[in-house]
This record gives structure tokens, sequence and C-alpha cells, in this order.
């Protein structure tokens, strides 16, 4: 039996909220993550928008419930990364466009 495979398999698929995070205030946002604490597995990916923004989806990788995975990237160009470099050395994955 492949292990590796096993493993793999028993991961949860995470459940996509980039939508919510676009659309939703902070306050809004926050009141919604709270009603998915149970959840495994929660992911965000969206294009680049301003700093404040991505600093906002570093803190949603920071301050998650013991257990929960949690995911996030966004598409930004070489000139928006370099504007939040610290927010790209953390969990947060730099998709380039």
């Amino acid at each position: 039996m492949n292990r590796i495979g096993s493993s793999a398999e028993r991961e949860p698929v995470p459940k996509d909220i980039s939508q919510e995070f676009s659309d939703m205030d902070v306050m809004d946002f926050l009141s919604y993550l709270r009603k998915l604490k149970n959840e495994p597995a929660l992911s965000i990916t969206v294009d680049w928008k301003d700093a404040p923004t991505a600093r906002r989806l570093k803190a949603f990788l920071e301050n998650k419930p013991i257990g929960q995975k949690r995911f996030a990237a966004i598409r930004a160009t070489e000139e928006q990364h370099d504007q939040e470099p610290n927010v790209f050395a953390s969990a947060v994955k730099w998709e380039k466009v």
C-alpha cells in the first residue's frame, strides 16, 4: 500500500472563500470566518488590490483556529509583490502575472 497516496487522499479539500474575502468589509468577513471555525481547510486566491488588502490576507493565515488549515495566494506583478515583501515572505503564495 502506498502511504503517500493514502495520506494525500485524506487531505481535506479547502473551502474557497475568495469571493467572500473580496466582497465583504473587514468586520463582516471576520464574522463569516467565525462561522467557518469547524471547516477543516479554507483557501483564498485574489488579484492584487492594495497593500492593506495583502496584509489582511496575511492576517487570515496567521489568525486561524487550532487544527484548521488555511491557504492564500495573491496574483500580482513583480512591482506589486515588491510593495509588500513581508506578506509574501510569510505563507501567502505569489502567483506572478
